[in-house]
């Protein structure tokens, strides 16, 4: 099953399990500097608005990024950041909760490439295998990232190696994932 069709999955199961808890779709705090095709409904009383993954006419790519940065992306991570719009995915692996980072809109997609590049540098300053993080943990400075030159989704704390591998590569990652 291609990455694409497994994203589609994870976010229909996302928000299938947010609306049976919650009667309502994903929530995100709304910013009007920040529209995304992404928002459903009106901003609620407490500044949120419903979300709804959307996929997108003319997916993203990472191609030109990989190129400035002389490094080759897994073809899975193009898809994975360039498919959909949406906000973040609440799910569980391995005992840890994570958020897996989507693009909200085509100005999002574009500040990401510009925080991957701040990371791909990091890692590069400090001698380390180069890493783009995906997702965050419960814990504010351990990321979800993949591993450039092996494709592995890892945990790796921010700065320094990773330290342990969750899946071989995002499919498994993301077939691993529990909402």
């Amino acid at each position: 099953m291609s990455i694409v069709t497994q994203l589609e999955q994870l976010h229909k199961k996302f928000a299938q399990h947010t609306t049976e808890k919650t009667g309502r779709s994903p929530l995100i705090e709304q910013d009007s500097n920040w529209p995304s095709p992404c928002e459903v409904g009106d901003v609620d009383e407490h500044g949120q608005i419903q979300w709804q993954a959307v996929r997108r006419e003319n997916p993203g790519s990472l191609i030109d990024l990989a190129k400035a940065l002389d490094v080759t992306f897994p073809e899975a991570l193009h898809h994975y950041y360039g498919s959909f719009f949406g906000g973040g995915i609440i799910a569980t692996i391995e005992e840890h909760e994570v958020e897996l980072l989507q693009a909200w809109s085509d100005d999002d997609f574009d500040l990401l490439q510009q925080n991957i590049t701040g990371h791909v540098l990091m890692k590069r300053k400090l001698k380390q295998k180069p890493s783009v993080f995906i997702g965050l943990t419960e814990q504010e400075d351990l990321l979800v990232t993949v591993l450039l030159e092996s494709g592995e989704v890892c945990l790796e704390y921010v700065g320094k190696q990773p330290h342990h591998v969750l899946a071989s590569n995002l499919e498994e990652f993301v077939k691993a994932l529990n909402v």
